[in-house]
């Protein structure tokens, strides 16, 4: 019903390009949903939410506890619309939800608007299991999970261990996660699980298509030398999106020492 309630809104609440070049951005507001919930904005857009039915806020704030001031108003019959302008400071996200009487756990009231990423990729938990198990992206696309009930987190690694690069609690608390995929990711698999239950199977990938063609060429320089093994050396055992991290796999080991030597002399 969610993903139903946002694919309508998206094609309703269309953007209305104005004479400065920027977009006005429609959200309706309802019981209990926001729609379209996850949009993609550039700085200078003005995002309207509009009453549809109820009472309701906007609170901008990591999951459903979290404000964090960037913007906030009462969406009611006495005031039906809210005008918020995306500030140009290089905040990748704004996430937000209605702190009213529980519709943001209960119900699923939440919804991000994300700066200036390509594609939005939604995964939901079924049961033991995250659906779809596997997406393909592109750098600067943005995988979103939501809970659909239980408890869970997302975390990236393999064989139901931690690489470090990345870890979310997924919960009726903490229904939403996000992660914009960098735009100098490497071409790879990015494997993830849910670590109660890898176990039992609750394991995903995110295959990153189109990436840096030349990922040993950490410098970025147009050939893979001594400063780009050096690099990786420095950064060993770090767990990052980074140009060190070459595999792409979240943590720089001996994977990504090997992939530069293999390609050592090599010009981008």
């Amino acid at each position: 019903m969610r993903n139903m309630l946002n694919g309508v809104g998206i094609a309703l609440g269309a953007a209305l390009v104005s004479a400065t070049g920027a977009d006005t951005i429609n959200i309706g507001v309802g019981n209990t949903y926001y729609t379209p919930a996850f949009v993609v904005v550039e700085p200078g857009d003005t995002i309207h939410w509009f009453r549809e039915q109820g009472s309701h806020d906007v609170m901008s704030g990591v999951q459903c506890l979290e404000e964090d001031g960037q913007f906030y108003s009462v969406i009611s019959s006495s005031n039906p619309t809210f005008d918020w302008v995306v500030p140009n400071d290089n905040t990748p996200a704004y996430p937000y939800y209605c702190s009213v009487a529980g519709h943001c756990v209960n119900g699923d009231q939440y919804g991000a608007l994300f700066v200036g990423v390509g594609a939005m990729h939604m995964i939901e938990t079924n049961g033991y299991a995250f659906d779809p198990p596997n997406v393909t992206v592109q750098p600067g696309d943005v995988v979103i999970w939501e809970n659909a009930g239980g408890t869970h987190d997302v975390t990236f690694g393999s064989d139901c261990t931690a690489s470090g690069a990345f870890s979310e609690p997924l919960t009726p608390l903490y229904p939403l996660v996000t992660y914009i995929i960098p735009a100098d990711h490497p071409a790879g698999v990015i494997n993830y699980f849910c670590t109660p239950h890898c176990g039992w199977g609750m394991v995903g990938t995110i295959t990153v298509e189109g990436g840096n063609d030349c990922p040993a060429d950490v410098d970025g320089s147009g050939e893979v030398s001594v400063n780009d093994l050096l690099a990786v050396i420095a950064a060993y055992n770090s767990s990052c999106s980074c140009p060190e991290d070459v595999t792409g796999d979240g943590i720089v080991d001996v994977n990504d020492i090997l992939v530069v030597l293999a390609a050592y002399g090599d010009t981008c």
